[in-house]
């Protein structure tokens, strides 16, 4: 039962599709998109880790990554912003892309 109280926060992941909200399209929605994601990921760690799911080794390195990939959103945001839309892309894509694979990492571990 303690395992299952962690897929309500996976799901927030996917409720706006599961709302019939639309989806979010343009090069800032997707930004703070992928910045809830990332909190989303943090939350998931320190649940994970109250529960003794997750290590605190793995908690901590699931933290860092976090930290880096939140760098990695701000840096596109200013690419944005600047109107290198090339750049803000590609960094967005290598964001949204670690997310998606710890993402999976937790939910194996729930």
């Amino acid at each position: 039962m303690r395992k299952l109280a962690i897929v309500p926060i996976l799901l927030i992941l996917t409720a706006c599709a599961s709302l019939g909200l639309a989806p979010a399209s343009s090069l800032e929605e997707r930004l703070a998109y992928a910045v809830s994601q990332n909190a989303a990921v943090r939350e998931t760690a320190a649940v994970s880790l109250e529960r003794n799911e997750l290590a605190l080794e793995d908690a901590r390195r699931v933290l860092k990554i976090t930290d880096e990939v939140r760098t990695a959103l701000d840096a596109a945001r200013l690419a944005a912003g600047a109107g290198d839309v090339s750049t803000a892309e590609g960094r967005l894509q290598l964001a949204t892309s670690i997310l998606i694979n710890l993402q999976a990492y937790l939910r194996s571990r729930a």
